[in-house]
């Protein structure tokens, strides 16, 4: 039996809220499934002692530092201290204000946390754009009483692209599969948030599926691509719906990702 290995640690640093560096680190980790790893922020870094406590209580060899420091000393110091542990330090805005720098041939300001104060705007699509990741495909059920949305739907009915959409417009958005057989959890029908159930047509749907099977076991695809099976949990879903209350259904058949958005927006928030 393979050994467990523990979860890899991701500390991310900022002289700000972190906000934006961790929302960088939880979409690279969507694309790494379960993985085992746990995300730290240390938020309102400012001085070299921080950093110091900070990177001496980093687990050497199982941890990742992500950090935004706009102040070149202190970004230093922490690439300094990661490496003599051999902890591996991305700098998440460095590179891009050096970049700016040189194209704009202007110096930046290097003030701490000026994106927050300077686009108060910026900061909720990000929030809302890491709650969002965070309550992909039913993940995050504990804090789903503070979605302004969740979306549900058979899988490949687009709930994915549509909540990331969505949370560009400042929306935190949850999506939730529905899968034949398998109850829904009892919080979405308790509470009072807006929802919403995605419908589509049985050939629609297939085409959509046909165009995954190459990332599914072969076990799986009778029943992720079968006709009768897809028409059954499109039966299911329909079923689900009328037991939820206040949820408000679309057929996203023949609809954008754009289309669908502001039907959403003008219909169900």
């Amino acid at each position: 039996m393979p050994e467990k290995r523990a979860p890899l640690d991701i500390y991310v640093v900022s002289d700000a809220t972190g906000t934006t560096a961790e929302a960088v680190a939880r979409s690279a980790l969507v694309q790494f499934g379960r993985a085992p790893a746990v995300v730290r922020r240390f938020p309102f870094v400012r001085t070299e002692e921080q950093i110091e406590e900070i990177i001496a209580s980093a687990p050497a060899g199982e941890c990742i530092v992500v950090f935004t420091l706009v102040t070149p000393d202190l970004a230093s110091v922490l690439r300094a201290r990661s490496a003599e542990k051999g902890i591996p330090a991305i700098d998440v805005i460095g590179p891009l204000l050096d970049i700016f720098r040189d194209k704009l041939r202007h110096a930046p300001s290097m003030k701490p946390g000026a994106l927050r104060h300077e686009s108060e705007e910026m900061y909720k699509v990000t929030e809302a754009i890491h709650y969002t990741l965070r309550h992909d495909d039913g993940q995050g059920l504990d804090t789903l009483d503070e979605a302004d949305l969740l979306i549900l739907g058979a899988s490949r009915t687009g709930k994915t692209p549509t909540s990331i959409f969505l949370s560009c417009r400042k929306l935190k958005v949850a999506n939730m599969p529905i899968v034949n057989g398998i109850a829904l959890p009892d919080s979405v029908y308790d509470l009072p948030i807006p929802k919403v159930g995605f419908r589509m047509n049985l050939d629609r749907l297939l085409e959509l599926r046909a165009q995954r099977v190459d990332k599914l076991p072969i076990a799986a695809l009778r029943g992720y691509q079968g006709r009768s099976n897809v028409f059954e949990e499109i039966e299911y879903c329909e079923a689900l719906y009328k037991k939820i209350p206040g949820l408000r259904t679309i057929d996203v058949t023949n609809r954008s990702i754009e289309e669908t958005s502001e039907w959403i927006v003008r219909n169900v928030l």
